[in-house]
């Protein structure tokens, strides 16, 4: 095969297999590994293991970060795999370092500094966007993605379908978001009646248009946050009503931010992991934690503790009259 049937190739798999970010994410890394395979380091390899092997390790020795070569390697899997059908065995490839980063979890002062400038757009409400991040422990896509029918507000319960992992997980609702949840569901649901009226169809996760053609054009299915008009699916071609994209909520929350002087720098995932951390400060238990934000290890929701080294006195405080 030669590139342009590869990548052909690829976007027919990828398509029935995976998300259209992950598949974004796999193109890319696909397209500098084509280009990888026509240099002499490549030709030198004898197999599509060692051929891996050296893509991966000159990535390690580029510095890039172990995220990014992790991305790598499921990518070049899939690609083997899916497209070029040949099964991989052992790679042995040299691993870039990944190193501990301090996560920044704002405080609760500086979240309501950030709540006090941050206002909504003439077409979305950021505030209860941003609210939901911060109250529901949400990550950034999961929130943009919210729809109707993932509300229970008898029983205050939001469900997160398909969150990372692909694993669905349910939170409680803040009693303090109900009256805005309601009259953001009032209006989503009357733009989805419109919709429906006219026969325009929302945009649905994976293949569900095909395997239920008529859930499109049920209200329930339809955003929290749609889109004001409707677009070209990326994919398909298909005119669908779409959602609020990720950077509307993240400029938002730049400029509140910074217009309340916060040092740190604050991110729509910033606000969850300040969920999580505040959780464990006020005592309760990490399984429960851990539930709430999805979280496979326990490992890593022990990681949202505040540092006990924070309270550890400097000896340097017995030395004040030298200072």
């Amino acid at each position: 095969m030669n590139r342009t049937e590869i990548l052909q190739r690829f976007d027919l798999i990828a398509r029935r297999r995976i998300a259209l970010s992950t598949e974004r994410s796999y193109r890319s890394w696909i397209l500098k590994y084509l280009k990888f395979l026509v240099t002499p380091q490549a030709r030198v390899c004898g197999t599509s293991e060692e051929k891996m092997e050296s893509f991966l390790s000159r990535m390690a020795h580029a510095e890039y970060s172990a995220v990014s070569q992790n991305q790598a390697f499921n990518a070049l899997l899939f690609f083997y795999r899916h497209v070029v059908k040949v099964e991989i065995g052992d790679v042995s490839a040299l691993r870039c370092r990944r190193g501990f980063r301090e996560r920044y979890v704002p405080t609760q002062a500086e979240i309501s500094a950030m709540f006090s400038k941050l206002t909504n757009t003439p077409t979305y409400n950021v505030r209860l966007l941003a609210a939901l991040l911060y109250g529901c422990g949400l990550r950034v896509k999961s929130a943009c993605e919210l729809r109707i029918k993932d509300f229970d507000l008898d029983r205050m319960v939001l469900t997160i379908h398909e969150d990372k992992g692909d694993k669905d997980r349910q939170v409680t609702i803040p009693t303090i978001l109900l009256p805005a949840l309601r009259r953001q569901l009032a209006r989503a649901s009357a733009l989805a009646e419109v919709d429906v009226a006219a026969r325009q169809p929302v945009q649905l996760p994976g293949r569900l248009d095909v395997k239920y053609p008529k859930r499109e054009f049920e209200v329930r299915w339809h955003f929290l946050f749609p889109s004001p008009m409707p677009c070209s699916h990326p994919r398909t071609g298909k005119i669908v009503r779409w959602r609020v994209g990720e950077d509307v909520i993240q400029r938002a929350i730049k400029r509140a931010s910074e217009a309340a002087g916060i040092p740190g720098k604050v991110t729509p995932h910033c606000l969850r992991h300040a969920y999580c951390s505040d959780l464990m400060d006020a005592g309760h238990s990490p399984r429960r934690v851990q539930e709430a934000m999805g979280h496979s290890d326990i490992r890593t929701t022990m990681g949202y503790a505040r540092k006990e080294c924070l309270s550890l006195p400097s000896p340097l405080e017995s030395l004040r009259s030298h200072t």
